[in-house]
């Protein structure tokens, strides 16, 4: 008897679902990466993440949805990042780890296999306002616009806004630094894709504190090869740090990909190699 009251309370339960999807992904890496004068200057590097959408939709049209991602790295692991959201016409409205609005329409790519750092330069003062817990983002036409904010004490907005004008793209992005800081940071992006190149650059300023910082990130694709090169720099009240660093991506197809890069940043020598396996 609660055996059938049990599969009949299954049934009623995912017939009302009929609409949701959940669907898995999966990213591997397994390599190697240097850095001079550490105490182990070549050390071994693996990670798994495991992620996770779920995906539905109301009688209205409305969607909805959420994402999580569980990560198990060399150091240790758990769960790296959770949203839920609700899409439609008017746009995409999300909650969780979301980050900044700018972090995620304007960030630079990184070269090699885990990123030896040449973008964490040239985003110095995006990193430092990148705290968000709601996420507006819309699309109409050519234009994007992102808004965050942090509702869990920081109190940081962050504005993105996007226009793609074929195979250019420029962007503006603002943020207040809410309680951590009574400044605001001004951003600027532009790019391009043309045929098998690819080039973006990034600046930011903020004037209270004297801080700016800037990279430019290049790509060349010749078959199965990708080479990059990128550039960044930094300077905090006339103190300035600097990285540049060349890097490789082959595919191997299936989903693998084996990446390479080396460079300096700060003054140190960095560089990675190693496979990294989509799911």
């Amino acid at each position: 008897m609660k055996k059938i009251l049990f599969a009949s309370t299954a049934l009623v339960a995912s017939a009302g679902f009929a609409a949701a999807d959940i669907s898995f992904s999966g990213e591997v890496g397994a390599g190697f990466e240097y850095m001079d004068g550490a105490a182990d200057e070549w050390t071994l590097d693996h990670y798994l993440t495991l992620s996770v959408s779920m995906t539905g939709e109301t009688d209205g049209g409305l969607g909805f949805g959420a994402e999580v991602d569980i990560t198990s790295t060399t150091a240790g692991g758990g769960v790296d990042g959770s949203s839920a959201y609700i899409e439609g016409g008017f746009g995409k409205f999300s909650v969780g780890d979301v980050g900044s609005a700018v972090d995620a329409k304007l960030g630079l790519s990184d070269i090699g296999y885990g990123g030896i750092g040449t973008d964490n330069v040239a985003e110095f003062l995006v990193d430092l306002a990148d705290s968000g817990n709601m996420m507006y983002e819309g699309t109409f036409g050519d234009f994007g616009i992102a808004i965050s904010h942090d509702f869990n004490g920081t109190e940081i907005t962050s504005v993105a806004a996007t226009y793609s004008m074929g195979d250019f793209n420029v962007g503006l992005g603002y943020d207040d630094w809410g309680n951590i800081d009574t400044s605001s940071t001004v951003h600027v992006k532009a790019g391009a894709d043309i045929a098998d190149f690819s080039v973006n650059a990034l600046y930011s300023r903020n004037d209270d504190n004297d801080i700016t910082s800037y990279g430019i990130h290049a790509a060349y694709t010749m078959g199965a090869a990708t080479v990059s090169a990128a550039y960044s720099e930094t300077d905090v009240a006339g103190v300035s740090a600097d990285a540049y660093g060349l890097g490789v991506a082959y595919d191997l197809g299936g989903g693998a990909t084996f990446n390479a890069g080396v460079g300096e940043v700060g003054g140190v020598t960095k560089a990675d190699l190693g496979i990294i396996m989509l799911f």
